[in-house]
């Protein structure tokens, strides 16, 4: 059975990257692209990780993060930053977030960390 990864960002071209990306490493992948939509598709779907960006519009990420926590204690979910300092990472590292990745998306980052947490 193939890994599956849900990938959640509100630009469309960032998760359509990451998407194809994932297909090049024969990962599924599954897009949306608003927190309303990630949870939707998370509780319809089995995923084995999640990158989440942080700033959504609508219910933001950490929201989205703590509502997956509560599906799922043990899922692993990468939140997606364009800036994390310090706070944010305690913040999102407290929320229960396995790890994160900057924006820009350096891919061979994207890379270790999927093959890390799938």
């Amino acid at each position: 059975m193939n890994k599956k990864v849900l990938i959640v960002d509100d630009e469309e071209e960032i998760v359509a990257f990451m998407g194809r990306f994932l297909k090049r490493l024969n990962i599924d992948s599954v897009l949306a692209v608003s927190g309303e939509e990630a949870l939707e598709k998370y509780n319809q779907e089995k995923f084995d990780c999640v990158f989440l960006d942080v700033h959504l519009g609508g219910i933001s990420g950490i929201e989205v993060l703590k509502k997956i926590k509560e599906i799922n204690p043990d899922a692993k979910v990468v939140i997606i930053t364009g800036s994390i300092s310090s706070d944010n990472q305690t913040k999102v590292l407290e929320n229960g977030a396995t790890d994160y990745i900057q924006k820009p998306i350096d891919l061979a980052d994207f890379k270790k960390k999927v093959l890390t947490y799938i």
